[in-house]
């Protein structure tokens, strides 16, 4: 006896969709829409019927037919109201996405959406579809492969970024590269799990990554009526790297002349920032001014703990500690945390206490005498 899925397919243009210009004769950018890519699906989705007795049905809709350098926080809502508006009618979706801003994408709907009964998956390619060597095809055949998959224990939902050979909750999204087929890897977590010829779910990793979608505050959704979404983006932040000798004076010019509501420092060692931004600081935190601080080394954890510079901040609430969340879910969660926190509720003491909370997965908040 045969199983009723339905898929929605949304594009939002990038690499998947089109074909590079690579030379001065080929000015031609081709997109192609959502049909192009149901159709290419034929053969997978007869597969599916005959191994698992799933009648897969893919509906589409265009959205974008963009670069992802120029994807914004409105294309994130767009997407949200997408899924809201559908939710009823679809067992799953799947989002076709450029490489270049798609583990903020994942991150922001990961955010956004706390209770997903269903999948969202996303996925792209490093070859646009169409030219030799293309991972365009067999992206999207894995991501509706995970999309209709039953593991043995957990169900697959929420937001996952399917990419070459790995399966990935959307909070911990990392490009790793620009030219490999794998470009995406899991930042600090051990990934839900690996594509080859089988898909092979870690489940620990599944069902730590399901626990976030029903917990004693909301249920999971399994009707659009009870899905709890938030989709508030505050653009107003900055994300800078310091380096020696750096004016931290620049932290209150934006501030007071551009409106700046937030700001992401990439610091030194574990979040070590110098003694010269402590003015500005204690200037940012009397006006409720969140100061998310992480570090640059490339698989580090900024826990304000290790040196004295760190402690000093840590030990007078000055900034906040971004431990081992990756830069998208920084980036995205003080954006949506600032979109929706407003008036008495938007203080740097309730900032600080939801950016270091866990709230999907995004963050491990470990202190020194734990290691």
């Amino acid at each position: 006896m045969s199983v009723n899925h339905k898929m929605l397919l949304i594009t939002t243009g990038g690499t998947i969709a089109g074909k590079v210009a690579t030379t001065k004769k080929e000015q031609d950018y081709e997109i192609k829409n959502a049909d192009a890519f149901s159709e290419l699906l034929k053969d997978t989705i007869l597969f599916i019927k005959k191994t698992q007795g799933i009648e897969l049905n893919i509906e589409t809709e265009d959205l974008e037919a963009v670069d992802s350098s120029n994807i914004k926080p409105e294309t994130w809502v767009e997407i949200i109201d997408i899924i809201q508006k559908e939710y009823d009618n679809y067992d799953s979706f799947v989002i076709t996405h450029g490489t270049n801003t798609l583990g903020y994408t994942s991150a922001a709907l990961s955010f956004a959406i706390a209770n997903p009964a269903k999948p969202i998956i996303i996925t792209g390619s490093q070859v646009p579809l169409g030219m030799p060597g293309s991972d365009a095809q067999s992206n999207l055949e894995n991501a509706i492969r995970v999309a209709v998959l039953k593991p043995k224990r957990s169900i697959i939902r929420g937001v996952i970024c399917v990419f070459g050979s790995h399966i990935i909750t959307g909070t911990r999204v990392k490009k790793d590269t620009e030219f490999d087929y794998d470009a995406f890897k899991t930042f600090q977590r051990s990934s839900i799990g690996r594509i080859g010829r089988i898909i092979d779910i870690n489940e620990v990793n599944l069902d730590h990554h399901c626990k976030y979608h029903e917990t004693p505050n909301y249920p999971v959704a399994k009707s659009k009526s009870k899905l709890i979404i938030k989709k508030g983006f505050e653009p107003r932040i900055v994300s800078l790297t310091e380096f020696p000798g750096m004016d931290p004076e620049i932290l209150k010019f934006l501030h007071k002349n551009n409106s700046i509501q937030g700001f992401i420092i990439r610091a030194f060692g574990a979040g070590d920032l110098a003694s010269s931004f402590v003015p500005v600081l204690e200037y940012l935190k009397d006006r409720d001014v969140p100061v998310v601080v992480t570090t640059q080394a490339p698989n580090g954890n900024a826990t304000l703990q290790v040196n004295e510079p760190g402690q000093y901040l840590s030990k007078n609430n000055l900034v906040i500690p971004a431990y081992d969340m990756s830069h998208e879910s920084q980036v995205t969660k003080l954006s949506w945390l600032l979109g929706n926190l407003v008036g008495l509720e938007g203080s740097f003491d309730n900032y600080r206490a939801l950016m270091t909370e866990d709230i999907r997965g995004e963050i491990s908040v470990m202190w020194e005498d734990e290691i």
